[in-house]
């Protein structure tokens, strides 16, 4: 039905002299307060074919009666005496078989007036009619299923509503109620009946169609409501073309009967259609005045269209469009966040203004009410709003209400604090303050408390937490998201529980309210998911909604998974389209033709996912982790991978909101690059809030400690920390240390405490890593402290500092103390102690800062508990380590005939490949040439794994876990750096010799190009073939194959023996892979350049070619880069490092060169700009 007929149908119904009853019992309806009883007339409007008999009325009955009885109409008694004397004259058979006759139920069909009747919401349909055309009428919604009452043992059984067949029903649910005696007997023969009647009579508005005022139906039972009920029963309505005389209605009145006579709307047209019309009218006139939904926002109809060309006469003038916009807010439903279906629109009608000098409130007024649908519709606010309110807020801001100026206040200092703005942001809180009242204050408080969370002002958080003292539920709920923030997680939920019951409570009185019940879902998620923390049990597991709940928020538009499912989407589309307009070729399935990948937006988006997503945060209070529950982290996360190109102010905003422990984040967040791309303000402020945020959730011992963002911030604090001074570098190294020493860490921590005092120690220069030293050394082990839980994950930081490290160290007196201590742990100490230790000592003693006591008292810790083969036991140390130790002889001799004979014997593993290695770079002792060439042979003989390994955990998976890659990267660098080179070509069986001879047989050992020079050396006419290898190695562009190169080719350049035209074939290599920037191995390749610069192997020629390299290196290498690899995104900083290094060599020849020293000089990270 159009907006003019129904304009038109409820002015025709104003007209009707009964339209204050048809107006209450509207209001009843659409309040679900109103049952129908229907009569036979009703039956007249159904579908039947042409020969098919009409629905009788009583007057057909009776004048079929009368015809049977011999009576005339004018000496006929009443109907229910006919009726009466019929059943004597032929039994009750005779009775049904007239009624079956007249009530042809089979032929009719349920016209479109009774789907229309039963699509209305009656709480229950009441029917005299015998005929099935009611229960038979299907609805056209699911919404209005009824069930059917038509035995008085269908009471109990049938839910509401019901189709109550008051009289019996076709085809065989008897007696049919017609005689005087059916309706004598009726109240006690059917009690349940008349009971029923009469409670759906005292509990609703009934409203009777299909009677008329003379239907003995109607007399019987308006009679008996009459006798029944008393004066304070609900009204009944009997609607119809009834043309009552006054003395009808008085009658009718009397009996609680108020009628509304539909004849006047139909009185031009024929009597024979005049019920079916009225009905008609009837019913489209209680559609029509259906009230609105509360859940549909009223909007005017859009009048200001004008084009940009228009004549400006023609534009609306500020004052205008802002009334029409006003006039809008105020039917606003409610929502604390609005449906997007519903406010789509609001960002897309900015109308075309009259160029006229309008006053300062009509600037205002303007700016206000589009700033307010900005916000409503989640987009950015228009930045020239802004301006205009800052400039005309203090000349016409009291023309504002007080509720619109916070609204405004409120919202330009959000979006301010968006964008870090903070001198605009300041101004616009002091305008918030001075409106006065407790709403400004409150709202005062709370933008403090958002700004003091983007500063990790942990304590200013709770400040403003405090301040929010209200009753109201959402003050509640935004109280609790600070708390939740600060993981005061108990508090939070309690606040959580307080605002729900506070909302169910107001919606008692308000149930139809869109603003209650949206905080009422959004209340009820939060408590949900804080449960835990109120029984500070963290197995208890959220509840669930019942069905109903969740489909009343669903009916209000107020259901909040609809509003985070929208913001999920929307970013999944953005990341998706990020990543198509990334691509930078497009390819065509025409061979041969591709074209330019990616996509040029003109202009911004409106909205934002991350910023809308925390704009919701905002508003509803919500925690974005509470009680173990990662309610918003992971979608924070999400979101802001939705941000096309995120600046530095995006970054800091994202990690002084997220509460999560995705650790993952880091890897595509906060990766080298970025950290050296970060501002020195950005790494001051992480480097001092991060240790300030720790400090205070250590000291949290309630059941939901944030273990995970505990490691999350360490393992942030790990990256940021390599941009620190060298001075701020060790204070973090000390309080890390202190945190390892202390009672309240966590063995949850152990790891990320580690990676922190790695990258300190990366910061730091010469002197203050002396001081880390020392403070390493003292640092207690894992037994002395009595850490808990995993301690295998306990850091073990001292052996990471380099041999000039130690070189330098002083073993003071302090120092001395401990090492003495160190020796009774290696000698007494539990094994999680011992090897930590041996491992200390390890490195003061290859620095030889250990006495001659110290020594002979070490070696005889070590070798005083050794093991069933004589190793040194409980040390969980690689035996090769042993070698670098006191006690060097026992060690050689256990390694000869444990690790070289083990792998002799044919024990390849990648643990036992890297041992061999290196052990066989630290014996002293001569090997068996026997036991060389046995393990060479081993080597090159060795096969993958065909067949995975059952998983020991889940039996029903094969995985293969990389072994037999490790054994296939350690092979080649074992035989070119430490088997090989211990033989001779004569040594070596014709066998393997074949088989080294033709490397090209060995492919599945990946690192085989690291044995090229000892091949090379062997078999001096395969120089060739050997060099062959490491071009192939490197044209593979597999990193593995193409790393093992270098140490082949180091050799080359470094050993006399080289022929000089391989020199120069490995210099050109070196310089064709600079040139080209090839990857991966362009760090490595500098590196070498770098040794022959200094070796004198590079003339004039070379140098040229490497200096003109070396600026397109930098650009192409810049911490901005986009366009990288992963590789080469890893080998950045040693890119830049060796580039660093070459242009000190090379600066002299080149000004350009020079200009990159400088500039490396000051490169963000320590690695390229310390060269030591």
């Amino acid at each position: 039905m159009g907006n003019d007929s129904v304009s038109a149908i409820m002015e025709t119904f104003r007209g009707l002299p009964d339209f204050p009853a048809f107006e209450a019992f509207s209001r009843a309806l659409w309040r679900n307060e109103a049952a129908v009883m229907v009569g036979a007339g009703f039956s007249r409007v159904c579908a039947r074919e042409p020969d098919s008999p009409v629905p009788p009325l009583w007057e057909t009955f009776q004048a079929a009666m009368r015809a049977a009885l011999g009576y005339s109409k004018e000496a006929s008694p009443d109907a229910l005496r006919l009726a009466q004397e019929y059943q004597i004259l032929h039994g009750e058979n005779g009775m049904d078989e007239l009624v079956r006759r007249l009530v042809a139920d089979g032929q009719w069909q349920p016209g479109p007036l009774h789907k229309q009747l039963m699509e209305f919401p009656w709480r229950d349909v009441l029917t005299t009619n015998w005929d099935t055309l009611l229960e038979r009428t299907k609805p056209q919604t699911p919404d209005r299923i009824y069930s059917c009452v038509r035995t008085v043992q269908d009471i109990a059984n049938q839910p509401s509503p019901r189709i109550v067949k008051l009289h019996g029903s076709m085809p065989s649910h008897k007696p049919f109620i017609i005689t005087e005696d059916d309706y004598r007997t009726y109240p006690v023969r059917y009690a349940p009946f008349v009971n029923l009647a009469q409670q759906v009579m005292l509990e609703h508005d009934v409203c009777l169609i299909g009677f008329s005022g003379i239907d003995p139906n109607f007399l019987a039972w308006s009679g008996w409501v009459r006798d029944t009920l008393n004066v304070s029963a609900r009204r009944i309505r009997l609607v119809g073309v009834l043309k009552l005389s006054q003395v009808s209605r008085t009658v009718l009145e009397r009996r609680n009967v108020t009628p509304i006579d539909l004849a006047p709307l139909v009185s031009d047209v024929h009597p024979d259609e005049q019920h079916e019309k009225a009905l008609r009218l009837f019913f489209s006139a209680l559609s029509a005045f259906k009230p609105p939904s509360p859940y549909i926002w009223i909007r005017n109809s859009e009048k200001f269209s004008q084009s940009a060309v228009a004549k400006d006469k023609e534009k609306p003038t500020r004052a205008e469009v802002a009334a029409f916009w006003a006039d809008e807010r105020f039917r606003y439903p409610g929502w604390i966040v609005a449906p997007s279906r519903e406010v789509a629109y609001l960002g897309h009608n900015s109308p075309h203004l009259r160029n006229s000098n309008d006053p300062a409130d009509a600037y205002l007024r303007f700016c206000a009410e589009r700033i307010w649908r900005d916000r409503a519709a989640g987009i950015w606010l228009n930045r020239q709003d802004i301006v205009d309110a800052d400039t005309y807020f203090e000349v016409a801001e009291r023309l504002l209400p007080q509720q619109q100026k916070i609204e405004l206040c409120v919202s330009i200092a959000g979006e301010l604090r968006r964008f870090r703005q903070w001198d605009d942001w300041e101004r616009w809180l002091v305008r918030l303050g001075n409106i006065g009242g407790n709403e400004a204050t409150l709202h005062h408080a709370y933008e403090k408390g958002q700004r003091a969370v983007l500063d990790w002002d942990d304590d200013a958080v709770l400040s403003a937490a405090n301040a929010l003292k209200s009753d109201e539920p959402i003050w509640m709920m935004r109280r609790a998201g600070l708390l939740a923030a600060l993981f005061h997680d108990k508090e939070a939920a309690e606040l959580y529980e307080a605002a729900l019951f506070s909302v169910r409570h107001k919606l008692l009185s308000n149930p139809k309210s869109a603003w209650l019940i949206s905080l009422e879902g959004w209340a009820a998620m939060f408590h949900r998911v804080s449960k835990a923390a109120l029984t500070d049990d963290p197995f208890v597991l959220p509840e669930r909604e019942t069905d109903e709940t969740t489909m009343r928020f669903a009916a209000a538009k107020a259901d909040p998974w609809d509003i985070i499912s929208r913001l999920e989407t929307l970013a999944s589309d953005r990341i998706e389209r990020n990543r198509s307009d990334a691509q930078q070729w497009k390819l065509s399935f025409k061979s041969g033709q591709f074209s330019l990948g990616g996509t040029i937006r003109l202009g911004g988006d409106s909205q934002c996912p991350f910023y809308g997503l925390l704009d919701v945060i905002e508003r509803v209070g919500a925690p974005d982790h509470i009680a173990n529950t990662n309610l918003f982290s992971t979608r924070l996360s999400t979101a802001y991978r939705a941000i096309k190109n995120p600046d530095e102010d995006d970054l800091l905003t994202f990690f002084a909101r997220y509460r999560g422990s995705d650790k993952n984040i880091l890897d595509w967040m906060m990766s080298r690059m970025q950290v050296a791309r970060l501002s020195d303000a950005a790494v001051g402020n992480f480097l001092s809030v991060i240790s300030r945020r720790v400090e205070k959730l250590l000291n949290n011992n309630g059941v939901f400690r944030p273990e995970g963002y505990l490691v999350f911030l360490l393992k942030l604090l790990a990256r940021v920390i390599v941009r620190a001074s060298t001075v701020q570098a060790l204070a973090l190294f000390e309080w890390v240390i202190d945190l390892l020493n202390s009672s309240v860490s966590s063995w949850r921590i152990y790891t990320a405490c580690g990676e922190v005092l790695e990258s300190a120690v990366e910061a730091m220069e010469a002197d203050e890593r002396q001081k880390a030293m020392a403070l390493a050394l003292q640092m207690k082990t894992p037994g002395e402290v009595g850490a808990m839980g995993i301690e295998r994950d306990w850091p073990e930081i001292f052996e990471i500092f380099s041999e000039t490290d130690g070189e330098k160290f002083e073993v003071s007196v302090l120092n001395a103390i401990r090492i003495d201590a160190l020796l009774v742990l290696v000698k007494n100490g539990a094994k999680i102690d011992r090897g930590r230790a041996i491992r200390r000592l390890h490195t003061l003693y290859q620095a030889e800062k250990l006495s001659a006591d110290q020594i002979t008292a070490l070696e005889s810790a070590i070798w005083g508990r050794c093991g069933e083969v004589g190793w040194p036991s409980d040390t969980d140390l690689y035996p090769w380590i042993f070698l670098e130790l006191p006690g060097k002889s026992r060690a050689e001799t256990l390694f000869i005939e444990h690790v070289v004979g083990g792998v002799a014997k044919g024990e390849i593993s990648s643990e036992m490949l890297l041992n061999l290695r290196l052990g066989l770079e630290r014996l002293d002792a001569i090997v068996p040439t026997e036991a060389v060439i046995s393990c060479v042979k081993k080597c090159v003989t060795w096969q993958p794994n065909s067949v995975q390994r059952e998983n020991a955990v889940f039996p029903h998976f094969w995985t293969d876990n990389g072994e037999d890659q490790a054994i296939a990267r350690e092979i080649g660098e074992v035989l070119g750096r430490s088997l090989l080179p211990r033989l001779k070509a004569d040594d070596i069986p014709n066998d393997v010799a074949e088989l080294l001879s033709e490397p090209y047989t060995l492919q599945h050992i990946i690192s085989l190009a690291a044995a090229s020079y000892e091949l090379s050396r062997l078999w001096p006419d395969k120089q060739g073939a050997a060099l062959k290898i490491i071009r192939y190695a490197l044209a593979s562009r597999e990193p593995a194959r193409v790393y093992s190169t270098f140490a082949a080719m180091k050799n080359f350049i470094r050993k006399p023996s080289t022929r000089n035209d391989i020199r120069m074939e490995i210099k050109n290599i070196l310089l064709h892979i600079c040139e080209q920037r090839t990857q991966p191995g362009l760090a490595p390749s500098l590196n070498l350049l770098a040794q022959m610069m200094e070796r004198g192997q590079l003339d004039a020629g070379d140098i040229e070619r490497l200096t003109s390299s070396l600026p397109h290196i930098l650009i192409e290498y810049s911490y901005d880069q986009i366009n990288l690899e992963v590789p080469a995104m890893a080998e950045l900083p040693r890119v830049r490092r060796e580039l660093h290094l070459l242009s000190t060599m090379l600066e002299k020849f080149d000004p350009q060169v020079a200009s990159i020293k400088s500039a490396l000089d000051r490169d963000p990270l320590p690695e390229v700009r310390v060269l030591n």
